[in-house]
C-alpha cells in the first residue's frame, strides 16, 4: 500500500450536501481529479501543492504520510460524525486513500467516501475500509462531460447498500438525462441538488412538471445548504 500522497486541505466543518446535511465531519480534501466538471467549486485542488494547512493552523509538507494524517485528526475521534474523503477525487489517489482509509477505520472513525463515480477498480480496493460512499451522477447537461453512463452504472454496483447518490442539476438541465441518471440508481437514496446560484424555485418547478420525482420514494431535493450558511 502506497503510504503517502498529496493532499489540499484538512479542516472541521458541517456536512453541506447529501443525505447527511448538517452532519460534523473532518474533511480530507485529496489532490487531483479525472474530470473538469463545469461547476466544480474545489478547482485548486486539481493542482499538486508542496504544503498544504490542517485546520487552518499547521502547515504540512506534501507528499503527507498516512501516520501523520492520523496524528492531526485523532483529537477528533468522538467529536464528529465520520471523516469525508473528498477531493478533487480521492480515489485518483487510490492506493494512498486506501491506507488512509484503513488507518481511520483502525483509529475508530467512520470513513465516508465523497466520489465522482467513475473509478470503479479503485472504488473495489476501499470499500471495505468505507461506511458511506456518496456518489455523483454527472448530467453532461449540467456537467459538460460525457459518455460517463457505462461507469456510473458499474460503479454504483459495485458500491451496493453503502452508496448513495447525489445528482446536480443547474439551469437548462436535461429532463431525458435526469430522468436515466434516476433509472440508475432506483431504491437507492438519492439526492437532486440545484446548482448553486441557479434558480432554484425554477428547477424545482421544472423537475416537478416533469414527472420524474414519482419513479421512486426516496428521492430528494436538496440545495447546498454550507454555501447558504457561508462555511467552507
Amino acid at each position: 500500500m502506497l503510504e503517502s500522497g498529496f493532499l489540499d486541505e484538512i479542516f472541521i466543518s458541517i456536512q453541506g450536501e447529501g443525505i447527511f446535511c448538517g452532519a460534523r465531519q473532518v474533511f480530507i480534501r485529496f489532490a487531483l481529479c479525472n474530470l473538469k466538471c463545469a461547476y466544480c467549486d474545489t478547482a485548486a485542488s486539481r493542482e499538486l501543492k508542496d504544503s498544504f494547512f490542517a485546520f487552518q493552523k499547521k502547515k504540512l509538507r506534501n507528499p503527507v504520510v498516512v501516520s501523520e494524517i492520523i496524528k492531526q485528526v485523532k483529537a477528533c475521534r468522538g467529536k464528529v460524525h465520520s471523516v469525508s474523503l473528498t477531493g478533487g477525487e480521492p480515489l485518483v489517489q487510490g492506493a494512498f486513500a486506501v491506507s488512509l482509509a484503513r488507518a481511520l477505520k483502525r483509529s475508530g472513525f467512520k470513513v465516508y467516501l465523497e466520489t465522482n463515480g467513475t473509478l470503479e477498480k479503485a472504488l473495489k480496493k476501499i470499500l471495505p475500509y468505507t461506511d458511506h460512499v456518496a456518489m455523483d451522477i454527472k448530467l453532461p447537461s449540467t456537467a459538460k462531460v460525457n459518455g460517463l453512463w457505462k461507469k456510473h452504472a458499474g460503479f454504483l454496483k459495485a458500491a451496493g447498500k453503502k452508496a448513495f447518490v447525489k445528482i446536480v442539476v443547474g439551469d437548462g438541465f436535461s429532463v431525458p438525462e435526469l430522468r436515466k441518471a434516476l433509472r440508475l440508481c432506483k431504491n437507492i437514496k438519492t439526492v437532486i441538488q440545484p446548482r448553486f446560484g441557479a434558480d432554484i424555485p425554477g428547477l424545482l418547478k421544472k423537475i416537478e412538471k416533469s414527472g420524474v420525482l414519482d419513479t421512486a420514494s426516496d428521492i430528494r431535493f436538496v440545495p447546498q445548504i454550507h454555501r447558504f450558511m457561508g462555511i467552507k
